[in-house]
């Protein structure tokens, strides 16, 4: 890799970081057309040991708070470097990140548990759990491009 790609990586952490959190934003979205089940009809056959499996909300809600709270912070650092230095960084994406981050995932642990309680079994559904995965895929993605954007703008010539 050269220097020449640096653009194209810099746009491509630039989609990355607005598309990650706007995943989770869709998803906790697309809950408000989501209804309770339907009880299921008595059975004549009377179960002695019932399989259930039970998400552990205290811990999920633990988990998105502090994903939330990180994008405030994300964010408060941006504002406080623009204050220090006098200059808005451009092209980072960082402001629209932040905002979105912290609407998407305290969004999803305030609207996830109101559903919770109105019997919507918001933490077992595979979409609320894909979108959580892609959105870690591409953090995963965003952090790597940029230890390569590091690397580069710092002229390492590093064999593999």
């Amino acid at each position: 890799m050269t220097g020449n790609n640096v653009p194209e990586l810099s746009l491509a952490v630039l989609i990355i970081r607005v598309v990650s959190p706007a995943v989770v934003l869709l998803t906790t979205l697309s809950l408000i057309s989501s209804r309770a089940l339907s009880p299921t009809p008595p059975s004549p056959i009377t179960s002695v040991v019932v399989a259930t499996r039970v998400p552990r909300r205290a811990l999920v809600l633990s988990l998105l708070s502090l994903a939330s709270f990180t994008f405030l912070l994300d964010g408060l650092t941006l504002v406080l470097y623009a204050v220090l230095t006098k200059s808005w960084p451009q092209n980072t994406g960082i402001e629209i990140n932040a905002i979105v981050g912290i609407v998407a995932y305290s969004g999803l642990a305030a609207f996830g548990t109101w559903k919770d309680v109105h019997d919507v079994p918001v933490w077992s559904l595979k979409r609320v759990k894909t979108a959580i995965a892609i959105a870690l895929l591409l953090d995963i993605a965003q952090v790597v491009i940029l230890g390569l954007l590091t690397t580069l703008r710092e002229g390492c010539t590093c064999s593999a």
